[in-house]
């Protein structure tokens, strides 16, 4: 039974074409590029960036416990939900301190990477969703440790240098969780 061009009904389960493998590629990569481009941003800019991408991080982790049924990515987007939430409280109280105004929707790509992800199901969306945390992650340390040290704000450079133990290992347990996924 054929689903659309990008994916076909297969025993329960979405297998994806490489269209779709390729499209969902490039919105990583534009995301993690788009991260990169904030780096030089004023701190609240750095703050807007990342508070994004921490409410991103918790909606496509709601949609990782609908989807996924592997108890290694449950555990992996539980943590994830309780730690981004945490980081996101932290950044809209900085926020509200500094009179910076916050976006209160997620980007055009984080958008599209959650409607990339929502269709999938089974192994398909474990193996995408784990890449896509991934290299999210790899941005994220990027960005953080950029403002670490060369954020304006002495407040911003706090809460990054803060944020990066965190980011750091949530990295780490990305890329276990993959590997666990791929035996």
């Amino acid at each position: 039974m054929r689903l659309n061009r990008s994916f076909t009904l297969r025993t329960g389960r979405h297998r994806m074409s490489a269209f779709c493998r390729a499209s969902i590629f490039a919105l990583m990569a534009t995301s993690a590029s788009l991260s990169q481009a904030a780096t030089n941003d004023s701190p609240e800019k750095f703050l807007a960036d990342a508070l994004q991408d921490g409410r991103a991080e918790v909606e496509t982790c709601q949609l990782a416990l609908k989807s996924s049924h592997d108890a290694a990515v449950q555990a992996f987007a539980k943590r994830m939900i309780q730690d981004h939430q945490a980081m996101n409280d932290r950044i809209v109280a900085l926020a509200k301190q500094k009179g910076y105004r916050m976006p209160d929707k997620l980007t055009v790509t984080q958008r599209a990477t959650y409607t990339a992800l929502k269709p999938l199901s089974g192994h398909a969306f474990d193996s995408m969703f784990m890449k896509h945390n991934v290299s999210d992650h790899e941005s994220d340390i990027k960005l953080f440790s950029d403002q670490a040290v060369h954020a304006s704000d002495e407040d911003v450079r706090a809460l990054a240098g803060d944020g990066l133990a965190t980011l750091r290992e949530h990295l780490q347990l990305a890329k276990q969780t993959d590997a666990e996924i791929k035996k």
